[in-house]
């Protein structure tokens, strides 16, 4: 069933530059009634409109079971004027959708579904199935003029086309907003620099992000390796920088990546994997015994703030590949790496 979503939700996907489409998407041509919007990789486009440039619409497709929009029972925060857009959102996307009120007596909800790359004209109410529908209005009052809405959809292995729904409540039907589309995409087939590990001999090392480079992050959501989500590759889309030590059996190990400049944004992750590995290396990285990701989860953004992780051993040796990534698309930037190994009592 469709949510509203109270607060910001924090997604963010893979930024690369140039993002690439695996295979061109269709173009674009819209049905009449959609205003088409190009969404920006790894950016936001903002669209000014006016309910009073839509119409009402029956309801009764976003209650069917293959749509699951929003119930019949709060159709009153949608039967004013609704005002449709659409845009293409690539695989390996998530996408934030943000309808602001210009004015604090203006009441506004939202709307968005996913559909095939290649439907253009699924405008309600002829809308008999969906991939996916979110819809953000109030659910208590059924009235919260002045108050942002706000959905989010994602693309995983398919791109899609979105249609958006901006409607007023019931009796709404004129008052201006800001349309908000934000898009955080890996966009396709990415070329992946080759790593080279550095021996970390000692338990300290200094480094520089602009000495490694930018890799496919696909491995990292992987069920076998589940370093992170793709929620949260935003965190690791810069240059990485890889080092490969060893922890013995039966101890902890704490890695700790601290940036030499505040305005450096770093994140940091380690795998285990067989104590003889020497070829497990990012982004080919298909399983790992285990692995541990430091990031910033609530902003995507703290830069000059250290991250770190802890693995631990039991009973067998391992390989250990640390992995210090720019976040936020850095490139550049000194840091300081210590770790910390200590046998468990």
């Amino acid at each position: 069933m469709s949510k509203r979503i109270g607060q910001g939700l924090l997604v963010a996907m893979l930024a690369v530059c140039p993002v690439v489409w695996a295979g061109d998407p269709p173009k674009a041509e819209w049905a009449a009634g959609i205003t088409g919007i190009e969404a920006k990789a790894n950016g936001v486009v903002e669209v000014k409109g006016n309910l009073s440039a839509g119409k009402p619409v029956e309801l009764a497709w976003a209650a069917n079971s293959s749509v699951a929009c929003f119930p019949a029972t709060e159709f009153d925060n949608f039967r004013g004027n609704h005002v449709f857009y659409g845009f293409q959102l690539p695989k390996q996307s998530v996408v934030t959708i943000t309808a602001i009120p210009d004015d604090p007596k203006t009441d506004v909800n939202v709307y968005a579904y996913s559909i095939s790359s290649t439907d253009f004209k699924r405008l309600p109410p002829n809308v008999a199935s969906v991939t996916s529908c979110e819809a953000g209005y109030d659910q208590k009052k059924d009235s919260n003029p002045g108050v942002t809405e706000k959905v989010t959809l994602n693309a995983t292995t398919n791109p899609y086309n979105v249609i958006i729904g901006v409607a007023g409540p019931k009796g709404v039907t004129s008052g201006g907003y800001t349309l908000k589309v934000d898009l955080k995409t890996a966009g396709g087939a990415i070329t992946s620099a080759v790593l080279v590990p550095i021996a970390l001999t000692g338990g300290a090392a200094s480094g520089k992000l602009e000495d490694g480079g930018k890799i496919d992050l696909g491995f990292a959501a992987k069920s076998s390796v589940a370093c992170w989500p793709a929620t949260e590759n935003v965190n690791f889309n810069g240059n990485h920088v890889v080092y490969r030590t060893s922890i013995p059996p039966y101890s902890d190990m704490v890695i700790t990546a601290t940036p030499k400049d505040a305005k450096t944004d770093l994140s940091v992750y380690a795998y285990m994997v067989g104590a003889n590995d020497t070829k497990t290396i990012p982004p080919n990285v298909n399983s790992a015994v285990t692995c541990e990701a430091g990031y910033d989860q609530k902003t995507d953004n703290n830069p000059g703030k250290p991250e770190s992780v802890k693995l631990n051993a039991l009973k067998n040796p391992y390989t250990v590949y640390i992995g210090v990534a720019g976040a936020n698309g850095t490139t550049a930037g000194a840091f300081d790496l210590k770790v910390d190994v200590k046998a468990k009592k």
